[in-house]
């Protein structure tokens, strides 16, 4: 299914999120803004520590509870404005219009209560129907996502489930109630590369029946090449490249994303991947100018760590955030996005 073009299901502008670690004031993410249309998956990649599921979580309200605030920008799902509900509101919204894969499913299931209850669960809170008509379609959502017999696995508890098939169940929770977001953080980080190819395919194949929108928060280029419409690259709290798929991993501009590249197995290819030098800076120190200067290869003293480029994008919504972007796309090879 191709994505519509009519409308954006979520829309993100300016987002920023502040926390307080030991008297001082962090900003995990910065002046972030996004946008996923109905039948489209975006990808949102980068390093450990890039603020990925910091704005996953800001999408979703859910900061308060993680001891962050979001100090600007707005975040509109079909008009509905997220961040100005209040607390029951936002419950009512979570579950029935955005559903939540996250990356470790046993940690996000109940031990001590029978998978076929916990689906039903969610079905309940957003729905009138009854236990039983509530477990009839817990189990048809088992049998969707591809368990199987699911009307015995039903009653069974998660320890006696697999992580790729616990997975599934995260999968058949988060759509249970046919939303119009979902957002997946990390949701093949655990399993094997067989069963997370598994897992992707029926994610995918589902999110196009059902005309979803998705957030897929990956740290791994090679999935995002794979399933992903467009591509966002995020660095220390910002997007530094957006644009298609085909765009972003065949004619990077950023010479971050073509660092990723660099460090990313191609198939079939004997070239020595090439890492990143150093580490994704603390959100408490980071450095002036270009948050990437200190590991750019181009950098320019006397201007990256000086001057904070802005995001610019062109009337397709590709663009970067670098001084100099011309002169990363020239130490581009062959990248496969199959």
């Amino acid at each position: 299914m191709t994505p519509r073009l009519d409308r954006n299901t979520l829309t993100v502008k300016d987002l920023s999120v502040e926390f307080t670690a030991d008297g001082t004031i962090i900003r995990p993410v910065d002046g972030v803004s996004l946008s996923i249309r109905a039948g489209e998956m975006l990808g949102l990649v980068g390093e450990s520590g890039s603020g990925k599921s910091v704005t996953s979580l800001a999408v979703t309200g859910l900061t308060d509870y993680t001891g962050g605030r979001v100090v600007g920008g707005s975040v509109h799902l079909e008009g509905t404005d997220i961040l100005s509900l209040a607390s029951r509101q936002r419950s009512d919204v979570l579950g029935r219009d955005i559903g939540m894969i996250f990356q470790q499913p046993m940690r996000s299931l109940n031990p001590t209560m029978r998978i076929g209850n916990q689906v039903a669960e969610v079905i309940r809170r957003h729905r009138r129907l009854s236990k039983r008509e509530a477990w009839n379609q817990a189990v048809e959502m088992l049998d969707r996502v591809r368990i199987p017999e699911p009307h015995k696995r039903a009653h069974d508890y998660p320890f006696s489930f697999s992580g790729g098939m616990a997975q599934r169940v995260m999968i058949a929770m988060a759509l249970a109630c046919q939303p119009k977001l979902m957002i997946a953080d990390e949701p093949t980080t655990a399993l094997d590369a067989t069963v997370q190819a598994r897992v992707m395919d029926l994610l995918r194949e589902l999110q196009q029946d059902l005309d979803v929108a998705v957030l897929l928060i990956t740290h791994d280029l090679g999935v995002a090449s794979g399933y992903c419409d467009r591509i966002a690259v995020m660095y220390c709290g910002q997007i530094v490249e957006q644009g298609s798929t085909s765009d972003v991993l065949m004619r990077p501009t950023h010479p971050y994303t073509r660092g990723l590249l660099d460090a990313t197995p191609i198939r079939g290819s004997r070239e020595r991947l090439l890492p990143i030098v150093g580490n994704v800076p603390p959100a408490a120190d980071l450095p002036s100018g270009c948050r990437f200067h200190p590991r750019c290869q181009l950098s320019v003293p006397g201007l990256c760590d000086r001057m904070l480029p802005e995001l610019r994008l062109d009337e397709t919504g590709c663009g970067d955030r670098c001084l100099h972007p011309e002169s990363a796309t020239t130490l581009v090879s062959g990248v496969s996005t199959g």
